[in-house]
């Protein structure tokens, strides 16, 4: 199917102008007719099919994608079809790009290809495309997708609470951090013309703060070239796996940060396997689904070795304990859902009590943090206005 673009005239005469999709200009020129559209002209746009490799590149954003799994497990729960469910959802897209990607998303279908593997072509992630194709051998997609748009929309308010809990000490940093660039690169300099003038020797701290303002006038442009030159090392050193497990076991082993990063991964493992064990997927495909959504490579490397382990007859719960990030008393609530044969209750329950410690947790941190952040701020504006003082009292003491 192609997209013409027309402009047409309504029943009042008013000109409407915009987009269709249809075999051909005459099916298109019938579809305006029969929306009561008179056609003044269709001109073919783009091929469906040549902006696939565009949209590759431009997936849907979170929103979306949660809405897009909200209106499909709804549809597909009331039985429609599935080309016609992603038609609906389609037309009901607010966005251009909503409505191109299901577009595309439906057009594949018709073509034959696995819902999952559409989505995977356009872009969208590892668990969603892994869970949607769980769902379709099972014959159970319409209940994985109202698992994973419930696990999606947690996964979001999870993020937004990290940001909101983060962002007023980033803010406060910030803001003390341009103060200070501009006491040294604006005040100080000025500050420092008057005791050049005055004559005398100056206090060892005034005269290291008048060093680094000097330091930072004349090499700052380099410094921030230096810092984004780091910054950008780092991204790219990040894609290498070996330093990404690197970095991610140093943060796992830092006292705090290490044992709230513990229960976020064993809450958002738990949740998503005990989703998919929930619904029906297979134990081994369940795994390896839940696996990919863990962020933190050693993490991630436990659980991979976890579903091997159980591949060969052993325990979930003590292939877990051996790794040791997983907290003991999600270790033994598993072992117990093992053992009782409800593993899939027992894992959301692991995963909503963990929820709420690294909730806890991550607000206590923060109500650490902030007074901490205030009185380094304190202490580097106190230094720099002692390093002022200084040489104004001497010259006090000097004139009488």
């Amino acid at each position: 199917m192609s997209i013409f673009v027309y402009e047409a005239v309504d029943k009042r005469g008013r000109i409407r102008k915009g987009e269709i999709e249809a075999d051909s200009d005459r099916t298109a020129r019938n579809q305006l007719k029969s929306s009561g559209l008179m056609a003044r002209s269709i001109v073919a746009a783009r091929d469906t099919r040549a902006e696939h490799s565009q949209a590759a590149v431009r997936r849907l954003d979170d929103d979306t994608t949660i809405t897009f799994m909200q209106q499909l497990a709804t549809l597909l729960g009331a039985g429609m079809p599935i080309t016609e469910a992603l038609e609906s959802i389609a037309e009901g897209m607010e966005t251009r790009r909503g409505r191109q990607v299901v577009g595309m998303l439906r057009q594949k279908v018709l073509e034959g290809e696995a819902l999952a593997h559409a989505m995977k072509a356009l872009n969208f992630d590892d668990v969603t495309c892994n869970m949607v194709a769980a769902g379709e051998e099972t014959g159970q997609l319409d209940v994985v997708s109202v698992r994973l748009s419930g696990l999606l929309e947690h996964q979001r308010e999870l993020r937004q609470e990290l940001l909101s809990a983060v962002l007023y000490p980033l803010v406060v940093a910030g803001f003390g951090l341009l103060v200070m660039v501009f006491l040294l690169t604006v005040v100080v300099p000025q500050i420092a013309g008057v005791f050049a003038r005055a004559g005398g020797d100056l206090p060892w701290l005034t005269s290291l703060l008048i060093s680094v303002s000097e330091g930072l006038r004349t090499y700052g442009i380099l410094l921030f070239l230096a810092l984004a030159g780091v910054g950008a090392a780092y991204h790219f050193a990040m894609r290498v796996q070996a330093l990404r497990w690197q970095r991610d076991n140093i943060l796992l082993q830092t006292p705090a940060l290490g044992s709230l990063l513990r229960k976020i991964e064993t809450a958002r493992y738990a949740r998503t396997l005990g989703m998919l064990l929930g619904g029906g997927v297979p134990v081994l495909s369940a795994l390896h689904i839940a696996s990919q959504s863990v962020q933190m490579e050693p993490v991630r490397e436990a659980t991979i070795a976890a579903r091997e382990s159980m591949r060969e007859g052993e325990s979930l719960a003590e292939r877990l304990r051996l790794s040791g990030y997983i907290p003991h008393l999600a270790i033994r609530l598993i072992a117990v859902g093992e053992q009782s044969g409800q593993l899939d209750a027992m894992l959301m329950r692991v995963a909503d009590s963990y929820d709420a410690e690294a909730s806890r947790s991550l607000k206590r941190l923060v109500t650490l943090l902030e007074p901490l952040l205030v009185m380094l701020m304190a202490v580097m504006v106190g230094v720099l206005a002692l390093a002022i003082l200084l040489p104004i009292m001497e010259m006090n003491e000097l004139v009488r």
